[in-house]
């Protein structure tokens, strides 16, 4: 599981911060995640466990939670950036980002 924290789970994550996704692209991760769990947990997909099961023995949760969390963490840092930096630029895109992301 080490391994996967280390190395598997940042190339999943590489810029999610900043990504546009669509619902395909997320269930397209969330399944070769999926996928790479099962196999740390040497569960094959015939022998019927539920994914949360599996989530459950690896200690971690849905890749599309994830996401939304480093994302909003990203936003917070943009929103506390002072106005003169060059990258408060797109706080107002963050701003509405923000508003729709909102639970």
């Amino acid at each position: 599981m080490d391994v996967y924290l280390a190395f598997v789970l940042p190339i999943f994550l590489y810029g999610c911060k900043m990504w546009t996704w669509t619902e395909v692209q997320m269930s397209r991760l969330e399944v070769t995640r999926s996928t790479c769990l099962r196999r740390i947990v040497g569960v094959k997909l015939t022998d019927r466990h539920r994914l949360e099961t599996v989530r459950e023995q690896c200690c971690t949760s849905s890749l599309v939670l994830i996401v939304r969390r480093r994302t909003l963490q990203w936003i917070r840092h943009v929103l506390r950036m002072d106005e003169g930096r060059p990258h408060s630029v797109p706080s107002m895109w963050a701003r509405g980002r923000a508003a729709q992301m909102a639970p």
